[in-house]
Parts: C-alpha cells; structure tokens; sequence
C-alpha cells in the first residue's frame, strides 16, 4: 500500500511526511519539511517560463537558413522584365519558387530567453511544492546504500516494488555531494527501458530512471517524471539552497 506522503501542509503547521527505508519501504518516522520550499503556493506562469529557458538551454543553436546570395541556381533572368502580362521576375531563386531561399529564416546564435535567478529559483520551489501537494514525493533514509553488485535491476526493482512504484517514471534525487555516491544506483537506472505490462513478470511496465544530485535539480524534470524520490540529504541540500525567509 502506498503511503499519503503530505500529512500537514497549512499555514500554521509546518508541512510533514513520511521518511521511509529505501531497502524496504517500511516508514522510519516522520520528517519536518520546509514550508517555503515544500509547501509554498503553486506559480504556472514561473514554472513555464523556468521550462522555456531549460528547452531554450538544451537546444544547439546551428539552425540555420540560406539567403538569396547562398542559394544554388542560376543567375539568368528567366522572363522578360514587360510583355508577359504578369509580375516581373528577376531570379528562380526566389522565394516564392521551389528550392529559393528562406525570408527571415532562423540564425545560428543563443536565443535564451531573459529570466532572473529569483525567478527561476522560485519556480523549482514552486515544482518541488507540487510534487509535495501531488502526493508524488516520497523522502527515504539514503540513496546511495550499495546494492547487490550480482543483481543490479532486481535489486532496485524489488526496493522499488516496496515503495509501491512500480511502472512510475521516477526521477531519484541523492544529497550526497561526493562523485561516486550514487554510482550504484545510476548504473542500475541505466538498465531501464521502456516495456509495456505484458512485457515485465510483475505486470506494471517498466519506465525509464533519472538520477541526478540535488545540486542539479532543475524543473523539467521534477514535473515531467510522475514521483520524486529523495533521500534526507537531499531534502536538507535543497532546503539550504532554496530556503527563503
């Protein structure tokens, strides 16, 4: 059964969940959250300008287009200047013909949209408040035990069974700042594919993982994986970077 992570969330009462055991599920006691960085109302106008910069990032930027003078054709004037009884034509390179150029077509160059650190800070409070409010964040003991090194996947499989995730597309986050904390558990996150439920044993699916450290949150993909998974480092590593008073 799963667990309702978000017991309090109001105003005078500091927001609450379960801390849980990553080995087997089991709840170990209750953990205070911050307020500010768990429980704070929802912003959709600053998640969606936090996304459109995170996919604006994430883009190359080589598009580009040719002009008139990169296009390759012939330079000889096709008709008559008067005569026809149509609109003048002074090259096929046009481009109101097949194979001419471009008008105004895209540039190679950063086009990154403009936002503050405040803002975009406030919008990952305002991602992590709505897994908080979502009942899709689950706070364990520690994301970087080592597992059986002679059954990565099962392993992880089974810690995720008892966490009651099975078939979720989970996005696991460590608070461990040392290079090789969660090596384990990345290199079993590896392993996932995409399998519908006819395809798995346990018939639920089978969704691909993300780990990252806490460090490297960001908001696409905490509302883009359907539960967020951190340990208690990485509860109190957020709430150092993102508290506000």
């Amino acid at each position: 059964m799963h667990l309702q992570q978000p017991l309090r969330a109001s105003a005078a009462l500091a927001p609450e969940c379960f801390l849980r055991s990553f080995v087997s599920g089991a709840p170990l006691g209750l953990m205070t959250l911050s307020a500010p960085v768990f429980a704070s109302a929802p912003r959709p106008d600053l998640m969606h300008r936090a996304i459109l910069y995170e996919t604006a990032w994430r883009r190359q930027g080589t598009e580009a287009s040719k002009t008139l003078g990169q296009v390759r054709g012939t330079t000889r004037k096709p008709f008559p200047q008067k005569g026809r009884g149509k609109a003048r034509v002074g090259t096929l390179r046009a481009a109101q013909f097949v194979g001419g150029y471009a008008v105004h077509g895209p540039k190679p160059g950063p086009r990154l949209p403009d936002i503050q650190r405040k803002v975009y800070d406030a919008a990952v409070r305002s991602a992590l408040s709505t897994k908080f409010l979502q009942n899709q964040l689950v706070v364990v003991d520690s994301l970087c035990d080592t597992l059986p090194a002679a059954a990565y996947k099962s392993a992880l499989m089974d810690r995720i069974a008892a966490l009651g995730l099975l078939g979720k597309k989970i996005y696991f986050m460590y608070g461990n700042q040392s290079v090789d904390a969660a090596v384990g558990l990345t290199r079993c996150a590896d392993m996932f594919t995409i399998k519908k439920p006819t395809e798995t044993a346990h018939g639920f699916g089978e969704r691909r993982l993300l780990v990252s450290s806490a460090d490297l949150v960001s908001v696409t993909p905490v509302l883009e994986n359907e539960f967020l998974v951190v340990d208690k480092a990485a509860i109190e590593r957020l709430e150092e970077m993102y508290h506000v008073d």
